[in-house]
């Protein structure tokens, strides 16, 4: 099969390799379009201790269903949760796969992943989508999974103000969910332009370039004090200082970003504060299946802002995101064979 192997820092190639081999309980897919992700780039930068070169990346998946398995029909359009968990320890028994000691996700380590033509998976992972679901829309199942997980671990009650850090992909689909969830008033924070015409397009009330004003300053003097409910989006240590600085007292913060493994905070200030801290990874099978519902309902639309180009042009999709973005908030790669 064809497929795009990380082999460096900046460098991926087309290669051919053997058809992977179905294992019990699996099935094998076609696949038709992936995404890249955030911790893809930071794979093919080269940041990713989990990713080594000889690694097929990805697992924002599109595809249809090559061989029969029990339940699914051949060529049925499916996505597939790219978590893999143990099932048996306390956090896979309490529906918290996503903290099983043993998990593991697809194009990361040696688990090879969806940058390729054929990918062979476990059956239960499986979720079905319907023909009529474009693929630019149909790609965003999993990380809309990640802001389901996010809010539904740290939102007791529906705030009056969100402030966003991050206008990315994660960030944008934050402030539609936000949006959708009827939160009054909105604040996105970047410090790319064309990212924070987009959140404004995507119904952002006020947006901030960080490159231009101190954003906690502006976050808080647009909300009288600071807001409600504080989205972290990026992951270094300055974005995860403002995001604390730009929250209310009594306010809540959500860190999702993983650039930097360590940042200090002003903690004492926190705890005088009741700034209440929350952090967010992947998601449980639950939030992966809530993400399917919300995305075949087709209640947003990022398709503008979604760039996509054939497999084989994946390094220059890889640079573009890694060092261009602009506007895109969304690159697809598609293997149709």
């Amino acid at each position: 099969m064809k497929a795009l192997v990380y082999v460096g820092p900046e460098k991926v190639e087309i290669q051919h390799l053997p058809d992977p081999v179905v294992q019990n309980g699996e099935v094998l897919l076609e696949v038709s379009a992936a995404g890249i992700c955030g911790s893809d780039l930071h794979g093919f930068l080269g940041l990713s201790e989990r990713r080594k070169p000889g690694l097929v990346m990805g697992h924002e998946t599109v595809a249809r269903v090559a061989g029969g398995a029990q339940g699914w029909d051949r060529g049925q359009r499916v996505c597939f949760n790219p978590l893999l968990s143990c099932l048996s320890c306390a956090a896979c028994l309490s529906g918290r796969q996503n903290l099983c000691p043993d998990w593991r996700v697809f194009g990361m380590d040696r688990l090879h992943g969806t940058y390729a033509e054929l990918i062979s998976v476990p059956v239960r992972q499986l979720h079905a989508l319907p023909e009529s679901l474009p693929e630019p829309e149909a790609i965003l199942v999993e990380p809309m999974a990640v802001i389901l997980h996010a809010f539904r671990i740290s939102l007791a009650e529906p705030p009056e103000t969100v402030a966003v850090f991050g206008a990315g992909p994660l960030g944008a689909l934050a402030l539609v969910l936000a949006r959708l969830r009827g939160v009054p008033r909105i604040c996105v924070v970047d410090v790319n332009a064309e990212r924070l015409e987009v959140a404004r397009t995507l119904g952002a009330d006020r947006t901030i370039d960080a490159s231009r004003e101190n954003a906690p300053e502006a976050v808080r003097a647009w909300a009288g004090g600071g807001t409600d409910y504080v989205v972290e989006a990026v992951g270094h240590t300055q974005t995860r200082q403002a995001a604390v600085a730009a929250a209310a007292k009594g306010g809540r913060i959500v860190f999702l970003g993983l650039a930097d493994h360590d940042s200090t905070l002003p903690w004492t200030n926190m705890i005088r504060d009741e700034k209440a801290v929350f952090t967010s990874f992947a998601y449980a099978p639950r939030d992966f299946q809530a993400s399917v519902r919300l995305i075949e309902a087709r209640r947003f639309d990022l398709k503008p802002w979604t760039d996509v180009m054939p497999l084989e042009q994946g390094q220059q999709g890889f640079l573009k995101m890694a060092h261009a973005p602009g506007a895109t908030l969304k690159m697809m790669l598609t293997a149709k064979q």
